[in-house]
């Protein structure tokens, strides 16, 4: 009877929660919904359409609005659609503030011809109060953006917990700093920053040992005080050693669950994948690649090799096509015909065989001898 007393309890406790999830303020474009609390500053082509608020601006243009929001927000949610890549500004004012202090907090807004999401985490900023008075978004001059809605989203007290507890138990990834040092496990109460915890760094989170410490000195403390009591001192020994062993074992199963993930990531993108699939840690699809390039270099003595980022990549061609050695393209009027090429999308061949970049023709007109994908190929010129 007891137990079915607790469990009806709990559930009458938990339907607020369940029913009452978060709270959220939707500014919604959609059906040309835009009211005059809307205002443009810049030079912008907008229309109001169907699918949202098309702005095209012919200068860097703000759009912002009072927000009178009725809730604080943890996050903002930005839908849209775009043709470009686009480096956005959220913009906001605070109550009290003299009216030139604007909140600036560049973001990206990705291109896209499907409605995407980019969730922002203002609540990490000390600067973000919670209920701004103006909001708005900075697009810059030459941009395609269309706006369909901005949501501004409140957690309540559980999905706050669900977030802290699941971001103890969200790993990084095995990147080259790993082998000197490692981030450990974060505390963080936005679902938003967890997706991202180790992606944006330093991370947006509290280093749980922390709190790990400042629980074990309040507890060391109450001991000390307590040990001055008949009877208490043994116990209270007994206590901060168990809660001391009980963090211990917690905090090791963390870590050595965060070493088994990164080799289990290997063996699933890597080991397990057919030979042209496989990805390697942060050199994704790079050994792919070289496989297929060394024999197409060992007749030559130099290539010239052209990557976004150079670490570590080109350390890996230099030892893996060696004695062949890669050179910067200026190398090119010295009789160097060999041209790799790696994950650079704005460089491509043009129809005359030339390899251009951004337009500009930088080789004289050759051959392509292989592909992988768009920015990544060989090239020898005659």
């Amino acid at each position: 009877m007891r137990t079915r007393k607790i469990l009806i309890t709990l559930i009458l406790v938990s339907m607020p929660v369940a029913a009452y999830a978060e709270s959220k303020t939707v500014w919604s474009f959609l059906g040309g919904q835009v009211g005059p609390e809307w205002r443009v500053q810049g030079t912008a082509t907008t229309t109001a359409e169907v699918g949202g608020l098309r702005i095209r601006p012919e200068t860097d243009t703000k759009i912002f609005r009072e927000a009178a929001l009725p809730h604080s927000a943890d996050f903002i949610e930005v839908t849209y659609l775009s043709l470009t890549d686009n480096q956005a500004i959220l913009l906001w004012h605070n109550p009290g503030d003299p009216a030139e202090e604007i909140i600036q907090l560049p973001f990206l807004l990705p291109r896209t011809t499907v409605a995407e999401t980019v969730k922002l985490d203002v609540g990490w900023f000390d600067q973000w109060v919670g209920r701004p008075d103006v909001v708005g978004i900075s697009l810059p001059k030459g941009s395609d953006v269309q706006l369909m809605q901005i949501a501004f989203v409140r957690l309540n007290l559980f999905e706050k917990a669900t977030a802290l507890w699941n971001s103890y138990w969200t790993f990084d990834r095995y990147t080259p700093y790993s082998i000197n040092f490692l981030w450990g496990p974060m505390f963080t109460t936005s679902p938003v920053a967890r997706e991202t915890l180790y992606q944006l760094l330093p991370p947006h989170g509290t280093y749980a040992n922390t709190v790990w410490y400042v629980l074990l000195l309040l507890s060391a403390t109450v001991c000390v005080v307590l040990q001055w009591k008949p009877g208490y001192r043994r116990k209270a020994l007994a206590a901060l050693g168990g809660l001391f062993a009980a963090l211990w074992i917690l905090s090791d199963l963390r870590m050595g669950t965060e070493a088994m993930s990164y080799a289990l990531h290997d063996v699933q993108e890597y080991w397990r994948k057919p030979a042209a699939e496989r990805s390697f840690r942060e050199r994704a699809d790079f050994p792919v690649f070289m496989q297929q390039v060394q024999p197409l270099l060992e007749d030559r003595g130099r290539y010239i090799f052209l990557t976004q980022f150079e670490y570590p990549l080109l350390g890996l061609m230099r030892y893996h096509t060696y004695p062949s050695e890669p050179v910067s393209p200026e190398k090119a009027g010295e009789g160097v015909d060999t041209w790799v090429v790696f994950e650079r999308p704005e460089i491509s061949v043009d129809e005359e065989g030339r390899i251009t970049s951004e337009g500009e023709v930088i080789s004289a007109p050759g051959e392509i001898l292989y592909v992988m994908r768009p920015g990544a190929f060989v090239f020898r010129t005659r």
